[in-house]
């Protein structure tokens, strides 16, 4: 608030310097000369035409600035769109220094001159340029610090838990070699697939990306881990993957915490209730992700507190690259869209 409070200070500051600088120095329409009693006075003569249009150009900077700062903290990068609705921006606004230089405001005011109409409009463009790659700068540099300091405190965690998975992970295979597969297959395959999740947890986290391929295979582990709570078709659960880009890399473990809430509030005991899973990879650099499961009783008294440190790892992770949707009604629906490069 503090930050907000003193941008808005300086932008006043330097509008306010800005526009008495170019209206003192390029309204003078003639400098008179007197002598009296040996005394040399000049007086400056200003036109109020002058004036006039050339606060009208000071107000299509005013306009191209704040529109051209828009269009690059929105896009966050220079990419091809930007640069061409820059330019959009900058001949319109050409046009309409050039509309107001040639406005007739009497015989007795001239008209601007063109080249300044054309070098006022010109110099707030490129102040705007220069003032969004600066604040890009540090709002990227923010983000990276923050980033930094989340990850060295994930890997605190981690390393403060390292001893409980691994154990774990060991006495399941102990535990695996002592099961019988031909007297009880379900025992086994549920070892096996709690194997592999701890492993995922253990292994595949570490990294900074890995293949959605390997994190809807986790996904598919922890579903029939939770299915083994409930008797048969208590809760069905709909997993459907659509397009050929399962290659494409994605921070691990994004999508637990929606598949988690399904279960913990979309399902009850002795209730049939059902979990539909969406994933579009039809698009080479897009994941298209959507859950959707009717809420139970159990889930009036949830919190989010789940989602919303998922959400705040999309910040940091794809700034300006992702969009979550989260709509709670008689069913809860969660839509992921995540850019991957």
């Amino acid at each position: 608030m503090k930050n907000r409070f003193i941008e808005i200070i300086l932008h006043s500051i330097f509008w306010t310097a800005t526009a008495w600088l170019l209206t003192s120095s390029f309204s003078v329409q003639m400098r008179q000369m007197r002598i009296i009693n040996g005394v040399e006075t000049i007086n400056i003569v200003r036109n109020n035409g002058l004036m006039w249009q050339i606060f009208s150009c000071i107000v299509v900077g005013a306009m191209i600035f704040y529109t051209s700062v828009w269009l690059l903290l929105q896009n966050n990068e220079f990419k091809k769109q930007a640069v061409l609705s820059l330019m959009a921006v900058f001949g319109i606004g050409i046009l309409l220094a050039f509309f107001i230089s040639i406005f007739n405001f009497g015989p007795r005011h001239p008209p601007l001159p063109q080249a300044i109409a054309f070098g006022i409009v010109t110099f707030y463009f490129t102040v705007s340029i220069a003032y969004s790659i600066t604040k890009l700068y540090y709002r990227n540099h923010e983000r990276q610090q923050q980033l930094i300091l989340d990850k060295k405190q994930t890997e605190l965690t981690l390393l403060r838990n390292q001893l409980q998975p691994h154990f774990l992970f060991n006495a399941l295979n102990n535990l695996l070699s002592m099961v019988k597969p031909n007297e009880n297959p379900k025992l086994v395959d549920s070892f096996e697939r709690l194997s592999q999740l701890l492993r995922y947890v253990i292994e595949e986290t570490q990294s900074e990306k890995v293949g959605i391929r390997k994190e809807i295979s986790f996904l598919e582990n922890y579903i029939e881990l939770q299915k083994l709570r409930f008797n048969e078709n208590e809760v069905i659960v709909n997993l459907k993957i659509e397009g050929k880009y399962i290659d494409q890399k994605i921070e691990p473990g994004l999508y637990i915490t929606f598949v988690e809430n399904a279960f913990k509030y979309g399902t009850e005991p002795e209730k049939t209730s059902k979990i539909e899973i969406y994933f579009d990879l039809s698009k080479e650099n897009i994941i298209h992700f959507e859950i959707k499961n009717k809420v139970m009783m159990s889930g009036l008294t949830g919190n989010k507190t789940g989602i919303e440190s998922t959400r705040r790892r999309l910040e940091l992770i794809y700034p300006n690259k992702h969009q979550l949707l989260v709509k709670h009604d008689e069913n809860f629906v969660v839509t992921l869209n995540i850019q991957t490069r």
